[in-house]
């Protein structure tokens, strides 16, 4: 499923700070960053090195750590680092969400994943990438009570007409057993929709709920006959090709 993301800033102001002391090494921590954000791995650690020598216990200077390991592909360091300085900070938004965003990048965790990040939209409700990832961590796991934050960030003026977050609003609706708002919702998602992923998906779970089987059949169509192959897969033409034999008896 095709997930509502935003593009997140890994080393932004917003993850390094708001836990942790202000300490006389905080320019060799921006230049850290700088580094970082330039790709220059090895003089962003060279740098932050430096620092935790000095304070070992700083948590920006931790949390930047975390984000080196994970630029370099170790998530699983960059999940340990993280895990501790949110038990070391229980009330940092910054460790909160990044812990709650490595956590989500593992199937298994995902579970995990949204209750953190539930602790972290408690401490920055504003924050649009917490609600993004719940708003797709929810949907993907059937949660009931993901309506709270879809309805939230579907309050907010750049998400009002999101073709996938109508998507993932039908999806909350039938897992509340509210059939008709989710085909409703389902159809909202189709407005104006350029994407062959989205109106699989959407297909599927009309298909799937047998919300309107003559529907269905129809958006099928509409995937095997859209054109390029962005968002079509062997695997779902020959479903949807199943299917509409299927729902054409």
């Amino acid at each position: 499923m095709r997930r509502v993301m935003l593009s997140v800033l890994l080393v932004s102001a917003g993850v390094l700070c708001g836990c942790g002391k202000r300490i006389s090494d905080n320019q060799r921590l921006n230049t850290a960053v700088d580094e970082l954000k330039k790709n220059n791995i090895s003089d962003s650690s060279r740098q932050l090195d430096l620092v935790l020598k000095k304070n070992p216990d700083n948590c920006s200077a931790r949390m930047l750590q975390a984000l080196i390991y994970e630029r370099n592909g170790e998530d699983d360091k960059a999940l340990d680092v993280v895990t501790q300085v949110a038990k070391d900070y229980p009330d940092s938004f910054a460790a909160l969400y990044t812990l709650g965003r490595l956590l989500a990048k593992s199937q298994p965790r995902r579970s995990l994943a949204y209750d953190t990040l539930k602790k972290a939209h408690e401490l920055r409700k504003d924050d649009l990438s917490t609600l993004i990832l719940l708003c797709n961590l929810g949907t993907e796991l059937n949660y009931r009570k993901v309506s709270v934050y879809l309805n939230a960030l579907q309050a907010h003026p750049a998400f009002a007409g999101s073709n996938i977050l109508h998507y993932q609003q039908g999806k909350c609706h039938l897992n509340n057993g509210r059939r008709q708002q989710a085909l409703a919702s389902f159809r909202a998602a189709l407005r104006g929709c350029r994407d062959a992923a989205l109106i699989f998906n959407v297909a599927y779970a009309i298909d799937n709920a047998n919300l309107d089987r003559k529907y269905a059949a129809g958006l099928y169509n509409l995937y095997l006959r859209y054109p390029g192959k962005n968002g079509k897969s062997n695997d779902r033409i020959v479903h949807a090709g199943q299917r509409i034999r299927v729902l054409g008896r």
